[in-house]
């Protein structure tokens, strides 16, 4: 045995939900579980006293954009502005270091108008003031929308592309929305393969310190230049070099189905695998998002009868992709938010006559937020999977109501009754929009509080989970979601060796206080890869 951690509270999350003392690992794989007595008997090349503190299973992020994350971290980041002036003063800073450090083009993420005094968008013209020689875009928190400069858009008509997605452009104002936002990124300068790489290793130090073990990721959209082939080449890069401490199962998006169609003929598909990098399910968008009121739903935005939210695929265009991934053994996640978007996919993964030969049919929706018992009915029924991220309670619960009305808040982020109901439901965080601190998660999930704790009772407070089933979904369900259960998610004889080691017990603590737990100690294949 090479090494055994002793003295623990390790919760193993198995069938029985047992609570064991130690944990025994030989070549990365668990061989041992079981009590402190037990564990003293045996040999081994090392033991770690875990001193009375928490141990499980590595964390799992299911939904996240770990590559964008690492990028927006080098970018200028408005996250914290509260005005369109905050705003332009963050840029203007970046801007003013040209002549040492020369721009071909400046990307901004992170305003959110619903934080701002007064709440308005910023304009192509204040972003003309800062300068007009090179694009500048700033992306709102949620991705889904975004305000450029006339620079910017003068290249962004360029592209081929442009006839297709003008639709979701405000020219006389410079705002972008759904798919113009993401074909931005193909006007500014590619990094290079060894830069991808160093985003690459940037983000996967920062997971490792929250105590993420593996993360289902969509990147291939992420960066300019929109290169999918150089990001794919990168990742296999670092594992084959053994550079990779975390597993990655890609999500893979693209916008144009031409697009999707060369990646599929080129022979890539669900599950292919090297050590930690593994080719997951083809990821889809079919609406926007609930702040910038492009999120489809059933029923008009309030106060705005004409608004019903955006489409990114009609059911028809949608019916044939989704065939398409299903003969081609594709695993499909498809971002939706709102009911109407959720009810069209449903749909097509239901008309799809190639699922019932797809041995990669765990499909999903990833977000799932404005449900209705018929939505939530329609995945039992089609055994969709729900991607959930705890976090948006905390950016969210304000401005639900106000953008969907009174009468439609039954079983809207309606996670408990998902559970409750045997949809299968994994925990993510769609990083860089909000955190990936799996703790935080848990902490929403349980609660139903914002970050600083209202309200007292939580948010449609019936949908609250209990700590375990709040555990299980960055855990042992988060592992489904990708096929990996029989390797990973629980501590068990054969799996693999992902842990995490807290501060506290979190079956224990008040769950007020659980966002405060630290990790101590992130394990893979049974190597210490970080320590507090």
């Amino acid at each position: 045995m090479d090494t055994l951690f002793y003295n623990g509270i390790i919760s193993t999350l198995d069938a029985k939900d047992t609570i064991a003392e130690a944990v025994g690992i030989t070549d990365g794989r668990i061989t041992f579980v079981g009590s402190n007595d037990k564990a003293a008997t045996l040999s081994c090349k090392e033991r770690i006293d875990l001193a009375g503190n928490m141990m499980l299973p590595g964390f799992v992020d299911s939904h996240l954009h770990m590559l964008h994350y690492a990028f927006v971290e080098k970018s200028v980041k408005l996250f914290d502005c509260r005005s369109v002036q905050d705003m332009l003063n963050a840029a203007a800073e970046k801007l003013s270091q040209r002549k040492e450090q020369p721009l071909s083009w400046l990307f901004c993420r992170g305003w959110n108008e619903e934080l701002f005094d007064v709440p308005l968008y910023p304009d192509k013209s204040q972003l003309d003031a800062l300068a007009d020689d090179i694009p500048i875009i700033m992306v709102r928190v949620c991705g889904h929308t975004a305000v450029c400069n006339s620079c910017g858009l003068a290249k962004l008509k360029q592209i081929k592309e442009y006839p297709d997605i003008c639709r979701d452009v405000d020219e006389e104002h410079g705002i972008l929305k759904e798919n113009a936002v993401q074909f931005f990124y193909s006007v500014l300068d590619a990094p290079t393969q060894t830069e991808v790489e160093e985003y690459i290793k940037f983000g996967i130090q920062k997971l490792n310190e929250k105590g993420v073990t593996g993360i289902q990721s969509d990147d291939l959209a992420s960066l300019p230049g929109k290169n999918w082939r150089r990001i794919m080449s990168a990742f296999k890069a670092l594992d084959n070099r053994g550079e990779m401490q975390l597993r990655i199962y890609e999500q893979c998006l693209f916008e144009r189905f031409e697009d999707l169609k060369v990646f599929l003929e080129e022979g890539h598909r669900t599950g292919q695998c090297g050590k930690h990098f593994t080719i997951g399910p083809v990821k889809l968008l079919q609406d926007g998002s609930l702040g910038a009121r492009t999120a489809a739903l059933s029923h008009p935005y309030k106060g705005e009868p004409d608004n019903t939210g955006l489409l990114i695929y009609e059911q028809e265009e949608l019916n044939e992709i989704v065939a398409y991934c299903d003969k081609h053994q594709m695993q499909i996640a498809v971002h939706c938010i709102g009911d109407r978007a959720m009810d069209m996919v449903i749909k097509a993964m239901a008309a799809s006559p190639y699922r019932k030969d797809n041995p990669k049919d765990r499909h999903g929706i990833v977000h799932a937020q404005i449900t209705s018992q018929k939505v939530l009915d329609d995945m039992k029924e089609n055994h969709v999977i729900a991607y959930i991220q705890p976090v948006f309670i905390d950016l969210d619960m304000h401005i639900v109501e106000p953008r969907v009305g009174k009468n439609r808040m039954d079983k809207v982020y309606a996670w408990k009754s998902m559970l409750d109901m045997g949809i299968p439901v994994s925990g993510g965080s769609d990083a860089p929009v909000v955190s990936f601190d799996v703790l935080e998660n848990i902490y929403f999930a349980v609660t139903r509080k914002d970050i600083h704790g209202n309200p007292s009772e939580g948010w449609l407070p019936a949908e609250k989970l209990t700590v375990k089933e709040a555990v299980r979904l960055f855990t042992k369900d988060a592992a489904y979601a990708s096929y990996s259960e029989d390797v990973n998610g629980t501590i068990e004889l054969g799996k693999h060796a992902d842990l995490v080691v807290l501060s506290q017990n979190l079956y224990e603590i008040e769950p007020d206080a659980i966002k405060d737990v630290q990790v101590e100690m992130t394990i893979l294949d049974g190597k210490v890869i970080y320590k507090k």
